[in-house]
């Protein structure tokens, strides 16, 4: 076919499209975009996980506009529920460094993982990300009941309480869209006693004073295990993790709960040893964290950043001296230390059923199962050519070959 028959050829087939468009009120892909304000991977996206009808022309996709209309009604009217974020409004991620299993988002931010794949959204609109660094979980929970913080990382505490208070609060509605690092029972917290301590049994504890942080992870732990043992009249005292650090050096602390990488630097300064690790609980977990609503009206910014998560994780696992050098320089720790810390989490984006169960731990009211959708994150590791995630959370133990 020559240049002149091959125009003829698209011209032929631009008007057959147009009057089938015409006669049987179908609208244009692009069309649907500027209607609903979304982009071209969002309505992708809605043809193949949430069956929105469409038909292709050439190389055209078209719509029925009355099967849009009441497809919308049906699956997209929660949207309305949250303003769409426009080009130069700003998306607010929290994070928290209190412990190495949250450490993804500094990845993210640090390496500016976020920013390369929001170009790829919409390389025409700006989108301002601010970075809200809390004190704990417990302010990046605070600030998502706000609504001040779109997407937060905290630990599986705080998401527990976060689904505790979505009981209360209707409006409020948190939910799991991927695993941050995370580590088997027995590790990531322990009870750091000075090296020349030695306890036989729990019970022995009722004798020592024992600090632990407040309203978080590390004081639900303890209380849990000792209350498992029937002992409730124990000398209880907060203080920071870093107050009994101090101590510990000093000689005047006799335990203290700790967690990664305060346990790699009492380790590694030999000021302490962990004890009853697994009586502390099923291992630890972050988790990556949305309001339902908002992250439906903004499926696009979601799986963006979850794409960044999963190139975070990534790099924490291949490329573990880079990251401990950053974090080095961010914590003053010594790079062995940070080395050491990383290795001990398993840095996997996926959802196991064991990892749900874990949260339970926390819900003493075991009310409801908490709410996650693994939906975006399956699309964000499609999109990066990973193996394909289950629609369900995975059954049965880690897989040591398979990870996201």
């Amino acid at each position: 076919m020559n240049r002149i028959e091959e125009n003829t050829h698209h011209l032929t087939a631009r008007r057959v499209a147009h009057m089938i468009k015409d006669q049987f009120n179908l609208i244009h892909i692009s069309e649907v975009m500027n209607e609903l304000d979304v982009s071209r991977s969002t309505i992708d996206r809605w043809r193949k996980t949430k069956q929105l009808p469409s038909m292709k022309i050439g190389k055209e996709i078209y719509f029925d506009k009355n099967e849009v209309i009441r497809w919308y009604r049906q699956f997209g009217q929660v949207r309305q529920a949250a303003p769409i974020l426009n080009a130069n409004q700003t998306l607010t991620i929290g994070y928290t460094t209190v412990s190495t299993h949250m450490w993804s988002p500094h990845i993210i931010k640090e390496f500016g993982l976020l920013e390369e794949e929001l170009r790829r959204v919409n390389p025409k609109n700006r989108i301002e990300i601010k970075w809200h660094k809390a004190k704990d979980g417990m302010e990046l929970v605070k600030g998502m009941i706000a609504g001040t913080i779109h997407l937060a990382t905290f630990g599986d505490y705080a998401l527990s309480v976060s689904h505790t208070i979505s009981r209360l609060l209707p409006d409020f509605r948190p939910i799991l869209l991927a695993a941050g690092g995370k580590s088997a029972e027995g590790n990531g917290f322990g009870m750091v006693v000075p090296m020349s301590l030695t306890l036989k049994n729990i019970s022995e504890l009722a004798t020592l004073p024992i600090a632990t942080t407040f309203r978080t992870n590390a004081e639900y732990r303890l209380k849990k295990m000792l209350e498992s043992y029937h002992m409730t009249e124990l000398n209880i005292i907060h203080r920071s993790i870093e107050e009994s650090m101090e101590s510990l050096h000093q000689g005047k602390l006799s335990a203290s709960i700790m967690w990664e990488p305060f346990l790699s630097l009492a380790h590694h300064q030999r000021v302490g040893k962990s004890i009853f690790d697994k009586e502390l609980g099923l291992g630890f977990m972050a988790g990556v964290v949305a309001d339902e609503r908002w992250a439906l009206a903004h499926e696009d910014l979601v799986v963006a950043y979850l794409k960044a998560h999963l190139l975070a994780n990534r790099l924490m696992r291949e490329q573990p001296n880079k990251a401990a050098k950053f974090f080095s320089l961010e914590t003053g720790f010594p790079e062995e230390v940070i080395h050491r810390s990383i290795s001990q989490i398993r840095w996997d984006a996926a959802l196991y059923q064991s990892d749900l169960t874990r949260l339970s731990y926390f819900d003493s009211t075991r009310q409801a199962d908490i709410a996650y959708n693994i939906a975006y994150l399956r699309i964000a590791a499609q999109e990066l050519r990973l193996p394909t995630l289950p629609v369900h959370p995975i059954a049965g133990a880690w897989q040591q070959d398979h990870y996201y």
